[in-house]
């Protein structure tokens, strides 16, 4: 097997799980917005010092961040994968 096929087909395997993962977690992410926000309000009336600092707003940010990276990181491997394939589709 060709090692350009075979770092072309594990690139794409790689992306295609990463925009999975990613895309799931990013459509996930906008159904969790409002329950992120009602528990916010819930930990500051509850007065602790940790969660006035850390604010849940913050954290989903957060995590939303993480989400995209992981995201354009899939588009990436799967762009560099599909270059590294072409043309090598019709010798399958």
């Amino acid at each position: 097997m060709d090692i350009k096929k075979s770092w072309g087909f594990i690139s794409l395997l790689i992306g295609m799980a990463s925009l999975l993962w990613g895309g799931v977690s990013l459509g996930d992410m906008m159904g969790q917005h409002q329950v992120v926000s009602d528990m916010g309000g819930f930990f500051s009336a509850g007065g602790h010092e940790f969660f006035d600092v850390n604010s849940a707003a913050q954290v989903a940010a957060q995590a939303k961040q993480k989400n995209m990276i992981i995201f354009i990181t899939g588009v990436g491997l799967s762009v560099i994968g599909a270059v590294l394939m072409r043309g090598q589709w019709r010798n399958l």
